[in-house]
């Protein structure tokens, strides 16, 4: 599941790059493979649209390298054909798979959580549900309908993006379900605080992973929690500061796993927070709809919006916000392949959190 990232060049590219530019020596340049000269001015501007710098011509060069690598994984990829989905370059391209799993995943963290999400009542487990703190049990008693999309309802708000110095999809999950819910509690829609979570939620580690139904216990106790434009994303963890609480929530529930009719039926309700594994192809995700590879290994909070079917190839699929800003996957979503039984793709129906009001 993982991908080599380390490659070469030849020895007079080499040496021209840590030079700086192939231009800069034109009698010599033109030995050049023409392949290294195109990928060297994509990788330059590639640089420029993400504000890209390294401290030392050594970095760049090994950058540029992995940028290559990345590169040519992603043409190979989309040069299948037997793909429901498109790769393409983003802001992760110069990142090596293991460095960016360990920037980015793993800030998923259910381990040790010992609060009650999986102590039943009567109504929410002949509903399909496990309560976790109380709250509203009146799902669904009639199918859930064909298509969902809390975005277009106005349920959602833009894509927010979690930074690679913290490690807090939990908080970015949280904040989602609750956002959603509060719209459709009150018709507002109120940007909420994951810098509250991450500077003060003592149960779980900030920038240093997190589970959203451990926030969300944390939320509960709070009695609260503040708007993004009194308490800012930062992506760090700082000092916890006293805020006015703007949304609250009664409890906290999870859908039954391993079944992807109960998650239909709950996101047909509100904004689901889902955990699912990032596989090898999942970082360069660019359109259409994501059928893996990956597993169940649950390293990343993400949030389902919806669910709805591709009109033209009938595929269905999960509607997914990230937390990895615009310029990643459709504007910051990703819809992932539904209706494949068991723990559906990357595990998505294994884990999940979302509150009541």
């Amino acid at each position: 599941m993982t991908s080599s990232c380390a490659g070469t060049l030849p020895v007079i590219g080499t040496v021209l790059l840590m030079c700086g530019v192939f231009a800069a020596f034109p009698a010599v340049a033109s030995v050049v493979d023409a392949s290294d000269m195109l990928m060297m001015d994509r990788f330059r501007q590639w640089q420029a649209a993400h504000n890209r710098s390294y401290l030392s011509s050594e970095e760049r060069l090994r950058r540029f390298q992995v940028y290559r690598d990345n590169m040519e994984f992603i043409d190979a990829t989309n040069r299948r054909g037997d793909l429901t989905y498109e790769l393409g370059e983003n802001q992760f391209a110069d990142l090596t798979h293991q460095e960016f799993l360990a920037r980015y995943a793993s800030s998923f963290d259910a381990r040790d959580f010992t609060d009650s999400v999986i102590t039943t009542t009567t109504t929410d487990a002949q509903d399909g549900m496990w309560s976790s703190g109380g709250g509203d049990s009146s799902l669904l008693d009639a199918p859930p309908p064909a298509s969902v999309d809390w975005r277009a309802k106005g349920a959602v708000t833009p894509v927010r993006n979690q930074g690679s110095e913290c490690a807090s999809c939990y908080a970015f999950g949280t904040v989602a379900t609750m956002e959603g819910l509060y719209w459709i509690k009150t018709g507002k829609l109120v940007p909420l605080s994951e810098q509250q979570l991450v500077d003060c939620d003592q149960y779980d580690g900030g920038c240093n992973r997190g589970y959203y139904h451990r926030a969300m216990k944390w939320v509960m106790e709070n009695g609260g929690l503040t708007t993004a434009a009194e308490y800012p994303y930062k992506a760090a963890r700082g000092t916890c500061m006293r805020a006015k609480s703007a949304v609250t929530i009664t409890g906290h529930l999870a859908v039954t796993p391993a079944s992807e009719l109960a998650l239909q039926t709950a996101i047909a309700r509100q904004p689901i927070g889902v955990a699912i594994e990032i596989g090898s192809t999942f970082r360069f995700y660019k359109s259409g709809v994501y059928s893996g590879p990956c597993g169940t290994r649950l390293d990343h909070a993400v949030t389902a919006v919806g669910y709805g079917a591709d009109p033209s190839t009938g595929a269905k699929y999960w509607i997914v916000k990230n937390s990895w800003g615009q310029t990643w996957g459709e504007n910051g979503f990703i819809r992932m392949k539904r209706d494949i039984g068991g723990p559906g793709i990357c595990g998505i129906t294994l884990d999940t959190a979302y509150p009541t009001m």
